[in-house]
């Protein structure tokens, strides 16, 4: 089975989440995405976040229970920082059958050669990216040719919905409809549970 592993922090999940999703579905032919909500990553304050639970419900409503979309609670039950070499780990006992691809985004494939134990996740999945522009996928493919464990690395040039949650999160804050860049599904719940406000 060929599996995509898409983490994240989903606070919250946009449109561009699941446009990419979709496209590497059908253009790497897979037969599941894996969506991997973060617990406490590495990089961030975890104060910056809302619940775990209210991340996977807006994940839930936005994959809109298509058969190839799966939600995993398996980083938020692991207690400390949620490194991907971790989570691989247990996915391939999970799953050792399997044929893992990770996708990030570009900004993280950047910054992949100072990921915890980088070479150890390429050499477990097949790391995927897409890139925001034709200057975007030029960077992209010099990191890649730079850093010899990214060989079978997968440069994409699809087009990518640029908008960050970060952004939004930002516009919710100054009263600013997000409606083109969420689901309405998603939309709703945030204003039910006053969530970024």
């Amino acid at each position: 089975m060929k599996t995509g592993i898409f983490g994240g922090a989903f606070n919250p999940v946009h449109t561009g989440h699941i446009r990419l999703a979709l496209n590497y579905l059908n253009s790497l032919k897979l037969d599941r995405i894996i969506f991997i909500p973060t617990s406490v990553p590495p990089h961030k304050s975890g104060s910056e976040f809302v619940s775990f639970e209210d991340r996977a419900n807006m994940l839930s409503l936005a994959i809109g229970g298509r058969a190839e979309f799966e939600i995993s609670d398996i980083e938020f039950k692991r207690e400390g920082k949620s490194y991907t070499y971790d989570t691989l780990c247990e996915l391939k006992k999970l799953y050792p059958d399997d044929e893992l691809f990770l996708i990030m985004g570009s900004d993280q494939f950047l910054y992949f050669n100072c990921w915890y134990k980088a070479q150890e996740i390429a050499d477990m999945a097949t790391i995927c990216t897409a890139a925001r522009n034709g200057e975007d996928y030029k960077k992209l493919i010099d990191f890649k040719n730079e850093n010899a464990y990214l060989c079978n690395a997968i440069i994409t040039d699809f087009s990518v919905f640029d908008i960050s949650s970060s952004e939004l999160r930002n516009m919710i804050k100054n009263n600013e409809s997000i409606s083109k860049f969420v689901p309405e599904a998603v939309e709703k719940y945030i204003k039910e549970n006053k969530l970024y406000v």
